[in-house]
């Protein structure tokens, strides 16, 4: 973890130096759970090293990268609000610390990872075409973390398991485009379509966890 990354985005955040290793504390306790396999700080550097590459062309954005840092900071398994969760958590963790309009905007952006809709908002767009960036790894990579991701919540069957992974990428197929960005799309859109359109049609034959 790049604990001096963080500290001078909180600090540029309004935040202390004090109040920052507080928080890093935090983050590494809630991101190395011993149930999570994919949602971890290795997801999160994964997120920070694609948002420096966009940010060459979307430009540098304190509030997308604080919120990449936080949105999956509350990972229950079977839970549909972790999202909301996580927003709630960074609300509570910085509240008396940063500005009110900039943990609005972060706690909005947070629960927008939950990808319910195609946002028109550029730094929803932003946060939540970096979240999903992972889908456009090469096939082996993308179906490693699938596997992984289902490592995760192993109190349900394989069946249940694939009805919400179906749910949720035919969702992402139904939209006009995966990613908002135009600079994700034309570098991500084609091989994440690719690979989660070969995921659904192959998945009862691909599966091979319990």
């Amino acid at each position: 973890m790049d604990t001096s990354r963080f500290d001078s985005l909180w600090l540029r955040a309004g935040g202390t130096s004090d109040s920052a290793m507080v928080i890093i504390n935090i983050l590494t306790d809630h991101y190395g759970e011993s149930h999570r396999y994919y949602h971890t700080l290795g997801h999160i550097e994964n997120c920070l090293r694609t948002y420096d590459q966009a940010t060459l062309k979307l430009g540098a954005n304190d509030s997308v990268e604080m919120a990449l840092w936080f949105h999956d900071l509350v990972h229950m398994p079977g839970r549909a609000d972790n999202e909301a969760r996580s927003a709630e958590q960074f609300r509570s963790l910085s509240n008396g610390q940063l500005t009110t309009q900039f943990m609005d905007t972060v706690e909005r952006l947070i629960r927008s990872t939950q990808h319910l809709t195609l946002s028109e908002n550029p730094d929803e767009q932003f946060v939540s075409d970096v979240d999903l960036s992972g889908l456009a790894k090469p096939w082996d990579t993308f179906i490693a973390d699938t596997y992984l991701i289902r490592q995760e919540d192993e109190t349900i069957d394989n069946a249940t398991f694939q009805a919400g992974l179906r749910h949720f990428f035919n969702r992402l197929l139904d939209r006009p485009h995966i990613y908002g960005t135009s600079w994700f799309r034309a570098r991500a859109e084609t091989t994440a379509r690719n690979n989660v359109k070969r995921l659904l049609t192959e998945m009862e034959s691909l599966w091979v966890h319990k």
